[in-house]
């Protein structure tokens, strides 16, 4: 992740560093799983030292990994399971020893409502690690995601010449 300036920064904003500072490091020996697949996600592990190999994994049981997550970094998809308070989608398995903080998705999301600032950082954030997650996706399948609207997210003009009569409402507004 080339973001970890960033997403360390909105960790290390005071409103949120007694959250973090109070949340407990847990250990995790190399290979241990640090969140699978399927299982809810209620907080953001973010990783004090060490790294972990986040991937997916197909029907057959074939791993396709997607990126490294590395110390300081905020994990795009726990980041957008969180916000959809949703399930895992992939799974996380600690390539050495980590020691990882799981802060609460609750407590998280409750003092980033509540600052304009903290709001702001925190979307900046999200799109980050978004932008990153698509990049990272379009490397790996890149038939499985629509031309126009990767160029479209990376600020490159569509290559179909009406490619907004396809998009919704909002899409449009940004896509003009």
């Amino acid at each position: 992740m080339d973001n970890n300036a960033r997403n360390v920064s909105l960790l290390e904003m005071p409103a949120l560093t007694e959250l973090v500072t109070s949340t407990p490091v847990v250990e995790r020996m190399a290979g241990e799983t640090l969140f699978r697949a399927g299982d809810p996600c209620l907080s953001l592990p973010v990783i004090e030292s060490g790294h972990a190999r986040v991937y997916a994994s197909s029907t057959a049981g074939q791993q396709t990994t997607l990126y490294q997550l590395e110390a300081g970094a905020v994990c795009p998809v726990s980041l957008s399971s969180l916000l959809q308070h949703g399930a895992y989608p992939v799974t996380a398995v600690a390539n050495m020893d980590v020691k990882i903080r799981y802060i609460s998705g609750e407590k998280l999301l409750a003092i980033v409502s509540c600052s304009p600032e903290i709001f702001r950082v925190f979307l900046d954030t999200f799109v980050d690690c978004l932008s990153d997650s698509v990049s990272a996706t379009h490397q790996l399948m890149p038939d499985l995601l629509n031309k126009d609207s990767v160029n479209l997210l990376f600020g490159q003009p569509a290559e179909t010449p009406d490619h907004s009569a396809n998009l919704t409402d909002n899409r449009k507004v940004i896509c003009k």
